[in-house]
C-alpha cells in the first residue's frame, strides 16, 4: 500500500522520486519527501526534496514517514487515443486505410447501444487509470451513447469528442452535416471544456462540417483534434479526394485543407504528422498547432504497429512546434504510456538519433502533454505548486543513492521490457492527493 501520511493538515509521501523538468532534465531523489496541502478541494505540493532535509527543517522525526517501495513519478497524459478501439488493438494491420475499413469501423458501430457502451467504458477507463494515465485527448465514436458513457467514467483530466464523419465512410457510420453540427452543440453544452471538437480526418469530414466545427470550437474555447499525414497512401487518397471538391482543386498539401477550414491554432492537436512537406511544418509553426506523436502505433508492422514511419521530433523542435506523445489506442497496440516511452526510445536509437530518449519521452508523456492541454501551470510533474498527481512504480533494481535519473528510468523500463508487461509496472495511481488505484498484492 502506498504510504500517504497526514500530519498537521499536510499530506506527505516519501520514496525514491523521478521528476521530469524538460527534454533533458529530470530530478532524481533516492529518498524524497513530498509535502502537500489540501485547500478548497485541491491538494497542492508545497515542498519536495531530500527527506532528511525537509524533516529537519520542520523538526519531524523521519521514521514517522515510511518509505514507499519502488519509485514515484508524475502521472501520465496520453494526448491521442481512441477509447472505442480497445478491442481492435491487436487486429492484423497491413495498412491504415485497410485496417480502418476491415476492423475499426465495424467495431465502432457497436457503440450505438447504450448497454454495450456502459460495459465497455467501465472496463476501459478503470484499466487506463491502472496504467497511470489520468488525462489526455480522446476520440469516441459518432454516437452520443459512447460519448456519454466515456464522460461518466473518465477523470476530468480527459478531453473527449465524438468523431465527425459525413462523407467517404461506411453508411452505418455516416452522419448528416446537420446532425454532426448538432452533436457539437450538444457536447459543448453538456460537457463544456471537457468536450473536444473531433473531425475524424479530412477524408471522412467535409469542409463545411470542419469549418463549422472550428468556428464552434473557437467560440466556446474548446480543443480540436484530428489526424494528419500519417501515411503516404492516406495523403495520396486525401489529395485525390479533395481535388474534386469545389474550392480545394488547387491544394498541394494535406495541411492546406485544414488551414482553409480554419482548424489550425493553439488549441488544435494533429495526430501523427509524419510525412510533411516543408510548407506544412511552416503552417503548423505559424499557427502554433501542436502534434501528437504515436510511436507504438506508427511502429513497424512486426512490432504490431501500422508501419507508418518515424515522427521527426528534431525537425518539429527546430520549427518551434509543440509536441507530446500518445498511445493511439487502437492503432497503437498498448494501453500503457511506458510502452510508448520504450517504443520512442528504441525507434529513435535505431534511427541513429542522439540524446537521452527515455528522459525526453517521459517529459513528453507528462509535463509537455499537460502543457499542451492547458494544465501545465498546475499539473504534469511533482514540482512545488503542482497538484499531487503521481504514480508508484515497481522497481526491482536501479534505485541507488548514486544513480542518475536516466539510469533509474532505464532500469525501471528495462525490467518490464524483458517480460513484455509494462502495465504491471504501476502499483498505485494518485490524483489530487487521493489514491484512485492500487494493484492487488
Amino acid at each position: 500500500m502506498l504510504p500517504l501520511r497526514e500530519k498537521d493538515g499536510l499530506i506527505m509521501l516519501r520514496g525514491a522520486l523521478l521528476n521530469p523538468l524538460s527534454d533533458t532534465e529530470c530530478e532524481y531523489y533516492f529518498d524524497a519527501l513530498i509535502v502537500a496541502r489540501s485547500v478548497h478541494g485541491v491538494t497542492t505540493i508545497e515542498e519536495v526534496g531530500e527527506a532528511s532535509d525537509i524533516a529537519q527543517q520542520h523538526g519531524w522525526h523521519l521514521e514517522e514517514f515510511p518509505q514507499s517501495e519502488g519509485v514515484i513519478l508524475p502521472a501520465f497524459y496520453d494526448i491521442h487515443f481512441h477509447w472505442v478501439q480497445d478491442d481492435v488493438r491487436h487486429k492484423p494491420k497491413t495498412s491504415l486505410l485497410e485496417w480502418l475499413e476491415t476492423h475499426t469501423f465495424p467495431e465502432e458501430a457497436r457503440f450505438s447501444e447504450s448497454a454495450y457502451c456502459e460495459t465497455k467504458a467501465a472496463y476501459f477507463w478503470s484499466r487506463i487509470i491502472a496504467t497511470g494515465t489520468i488525462g489526455g485527448l480522446c476520440y469516441s465514436s459518432i454516437h452520443s451513447t459512447a460519448l456519454e458513457a466515456a464522460m461518466r467514467h473518465a477523470p476530468d483530466g480527459f478531453r473527449i469528442g465524438n468523431v465527425l464523419m459525413n462523407m467517404s465512410c461506411p453508411e452505418y457510420l455516416k452522419q448528416s452535416t446537420e446532425d454532426a453540427i448538432q452533436s457539437i452543440h450538444d457536447g459543448a453544452n453538456a460537457y463544456e471544456n471537457r468536450y473536444c471538437v473531433t473531425p475524424r480526418f479530412a477524408p471522412t469530414t467535409s469542409p463545411d462540417l470542419m469549418s463549422a466545427g472550428a468556428r464552434l470550437a473557437k467560440e466556446n474555447g474548446l480543443f480540436m483534434q484530428t489526424h494528419l499525414c500519417e501515411t503516404n497512401d492516406e495523403i495520396k487518397h486525401t489529395l485525390n479526394l479533395y481535388k474534386n471538391i469545389p474550392g480545394f482543386e488547387d491544394i498541394h498539401t494535406y495541411t492546406e485543407i485544414y488551414a482553409r477550414c480554419d482548424l489550425l491554432g493553439p488549441k488544435t492537436i494533429m495526430g501523427h504528422s509524419i510525412h510533411f512537406e516543408q510548407g506544412e511544418w511552416y503552417m503548423l509553426a505559424r499557427s502554433d498547432t501542436a502534434i501528437a506523436s504515436c510511436p507504438t502505433s506508427n511502429a513497424p508492422i512486426e512490432d504490431l504497429g501500422l508501419g507508418s514511419g518515424l515522427f521527426d521530433f528534431e525537425k518539429a523542435e527546430a520549427e518551434g512546434i509543440r509536441w507530446a506523445l500518445g498511445s493511439d489506442i487502437g492503432g497503437g497496440p498498448y494501453l500503457c504510456m511506458f510502452d510508448v516511452i520504450d517504443s520512442f526510445e528504441r525507434q529513435n536509437r535505431a534511427a541513429g538519433k542522439n540524446g537521452n530518449h527515455h528522459i525526453r519521452a517521459l517529459y513528453r508523456s507528462t509535463l509537455a502533454s499537460a502543457g499542451i492541454l492547458g494544465f501545465g501551470d498546475h499539473r504534469g510533474n511533482l514540482s512545488v505548486g503542482k497538484r499531487l498527481d503521481c504514480i508508484q512504480c515497481t522497481a526491482k533494481r536501479g534505485i541507488e543513492p548514486d544513480a542518475t535519473s536516466a539510469s533509474v528510468l532505464k532500469a525501471v523500463i528495462g525490467q518490464a521490457s524483458e517480460r513484455g508487461r509494462f502495465e504491471e509496472l504501476v502499483l498505485s495511481t494518485v490524483v489530487n492527493g487521493a489514491i484512485i488505484y492500487e494493484a492487488s498484492r
